[in-house]
Parts: structure tokens; C-alpha cells; sequence
């Protein structure tokens, strides 16, 4: 199996405690920084010191940050051998 780093935005309400995960999948490879400054818009988030904020009127409703989870993905051989069990 080979192992490959994805990364997503966390959405996290401190009003309810909620966290939700975004649907986009990022390479591992971009810094967090890079990920956050591409959902970064005058007037709709703000940074609030090292953390990006998304804001409706004067509230701070969700805090954005990046999450890094693991996929593993077969190769070739492993595509093939589960073809030839499949037989």
C-alpha cells in the first residue's frame, strides 16, 4: 500500500462546539498557510492573530484550520493480485 498525506479545512464553531470537515482535498505537499490564505476574503474572514476566521457581521462564527489525514492507495501489483483472486 502506499501511504499519501491529504489535507482539508476544519470549520470549528466555538458557540456549539461543532467541527465540520471541508470536501476539497489539498496535497500534503502545500503548507497549511498556503490553504488557508486561498479561502482568505476581505469582508467575509478575518485573521485573528495565527488563525483565520470566517465573520458575519461583527461575530466570529467559524475558526478555519487545516487537518492532515493518511490514505492508502494500492499499487499495481496489489490491483493486480485482487483481479486475479477475483477469477
Amino acid at each position: 500500500m502506499k501511504k499519501n498525506i491529504v489535507k482539508r479545512i476544519l470549520y470549528y464553531s466555538p458557540a456549539s462546539g461543532e467541527t465540520f470537515y471541508g470536501a476539497t482535498e489539498y496535497d500534503g505537499s502545500l503548507s497549511d498557510e498556503n490553504i488557508l490564505w486561498a479561502f482568505h476574503e476581505v469582508g467575509k474572514t478575518a485573521w485573528v492573530g495565527n488563525t483565520l476566521w470566517v465573520i458575519r457581521g461583527d461575530e466570529l462564527v467559524y475558526r478555519l484550520a487545516v487537518e492532515e489525514f493518511t490514505q492508502y492507495t494500492k499499487n499495481r501489483f496489489e490491483l493486480f493480485l485482487d483481479a486475479i483472486r477475483r477469477v
